[in-house]
Parts: structure tokens; sequence; C-alpha cells
């Protein structure tokens, strides 16, 4: 099988694709912690759907642009996540740590893509780097929010809808 992506730089790219399922598995769990233990159903139920069933979409678009340069798609471990988070808040923080933790996972590969002069890998993840900004913000402006109502969750919940942008489209 002869891949037109390195073999180094399909590894960078298989890392992008499994913090995409990690970052799934972190959304899914705040999801649960928010709708029961926070008592927030409304902010599980708008962000659910927009932003932690966006995260296996972004990985798909990774293992698509693999499989058309011909190369192996590989799906690392996610690990269990069990994390009790003691407030809305720390979820939020969470959520923008791993974002940003992908975000340079993406910069490196962009680099290492030019590197190599490999101008489809390095104009792809310049693409998926533009797709992963609106994430960022709304993981910002989640936290932003959070801190303007000053642990008012029951107010924050009842006003959700006001400030999720995301679709949950890539």
């Amino acid at each position: 099988m002869r891949s037109l992506i390195s073999e180094t730089l399909n590894k960078k790219l298989d890392e992008i694709l499994t913090a995409c399922f990690a970052l799934n598995r972190t959304a899914d769990r705040g999801m649960t912690q928010l709708g029961v233990k926070h008592v927030m159903p409304k902010t599980a139920s708008e962000l659910h759907p927009k932003l932690a069933h966006l995260f296996p979409k972004l990985g798909d678009v990774v293992s698509e642009y693999e499989e058309s340069r011909n190369a192996l798609a590989g799906y690392g471990m996610t690990p269990a996540d069990l994390t009790d988070y003691a407030s809305p808040q720390d979820f939020f923080e969470r959520m923008l740590e791993q974002v940003t933790d992908l975000e340079s996972l993406c910069y490196d590969t962009y680099f290492m893509a030019q590197e190599e002069k490999d101008i489809s890998t390095l104009v792809f993840t310049e693409d998926f780097i533009e797709r992963l900004n609106p994430v960022t913000n709304q993981c910002l402006l989640l936290i932003d929010k959070g801190e303007a109502y000053k642990g008012d969750w029951m107010a924050f919940d009842h006003n959700i809808s006001d400030f999720v942008f995301l679709t949950g489209e890539v």
C-alpha cells in the first residue's frame, strides 16, 4: 500500500483523531454532570448535540482525509472518564484546556507538514484549525458567562440558548 502521507505525519493525524474522540468522552461526561448533578437539564440538552457530538464528526474529518491520501487511520485509546465536577465552571475550564491542547497538536502537525513539504496535509491541517476556532470560542464564552453569572447556575441554565452559537456541524 502506498500512502501519500509519511508515517510520522500520519501518526500526528492519528493523535488528532484520538484527541477528538477523547474530547467526546469528556464532553459526554460533562453533560451528564450538568444535567443530573448540577440540575441544568436545559444546558445539557443544548450543549450535548452541539458540542459533545461535534468531536466525533471532527474525528471523521481527519480519518476521511487520511483515507483520501491512501493512509490508514489509527484510533488510539480514549481514557475512561468518571470525573466529578464540583461546579459547571470546572467542566467548562476542562473543556477549554482540552480544546486548546488539541489546537496545539494541530499546530505541531501543521509545522511538521510544512517541514515535510506535504502541502496537502498542511492545507488540511490549516482548514481543521479553522474548524476548531468556533469551538474554542464557544468554550471561552461558556467560561466567561459562568463568571458573569457569578455561580447562579439556574439563571445560566435558563438563558443558555442565548449564548450557544455552535450548530453541531463541522
